[in-house]
């Protein structure tokens, strides 16, 4: 009998999604996922090509729901009257802060898996989900000086987004170390109000 392909798919990056979320990469066994989704293991190759592309396509799950949620932050940020580059700024820092403090351990796992990777191609549909989240940015730097050119404002989309993410991950490795980092958001806050002190 043939499989529901396009349930499959959801049913295994389903069932991997929460196995990062409750084990890490540790966690993520071909074998139990197939017998979980009652597929065979041939099918997740079929359907994935690999367990990287699998991984891919969770990590490609967690930047869409990364970017919806932040698309929503912006609209109700918008509704509340917040129009200054600054609190927009923020405001997308706050929902990536959340984000990872509230998927810690599957966004920890996709860092070490995209670490890991690094020496093979970067598929290209990866490569556009990430620049939608840098494009929330750019959306936001249009207001500024940098909107006078498309390259110097995707140069600054990336910076700020390279800048909250290493301050975000630094927190995150600091508590597997077993140290608090409190003022981890007064980083953010002071880098995105020196940020924007600069471009104006």
């Amino acid at each position: 009998m043939a499989i529901d392909k396009e349930r499959a798919r959801r049913d295994i990056l389903e069932i991997t999604m929460r196995l990062l979320a409750n084990g890490g990469l540790d966690a993520v066994k071909i074998r139990d996922i197939a017998k979980e989704a009652n597929v065979s293991v041939g099918s997740i190759y079929n359907i994935f090509g690999d367990v990287d592309d699998l991984l891919r396509a969770c990590n490609t799950q967690l930047l869409d729901d990364l970017g919806a949620q932040g698309a929503v932050a912006m609209q109700k940020a918008a509704q509340e009257g917040v129009d200054d580059v600054r609190g927009r700024l923020l405001v997308l820092a706050r929902v990536y802060y959340d984000y990872v403090e509230s998927h810690a351990t599957a966004w920890t796992a996709m860092l070490a898996f995209n670490r890991a990777a690094s020496n093979t191609e970067t598929p290209e549909w990866y490569i556009v989900r990430q620049e939608m989240l840098f494009d929330l940015i750019g959306d936001v730097l249009r207001a500024t000086p940098l909107a006078q050119d498309d390259e110097t404002l995707a140069v600054a989309a990336r910076a700020l987004w390279s800048s909250v993410h290493g301050i975000v991950t630094n927190a995150y490795r600091s508590a597997d170390q077993g140290q608090t980092n409190p003022d981890t958001w007064a980083q953010i806050d002071l880098l995105v109000t020196t940020f924007v002190r600069g471009i104006r």
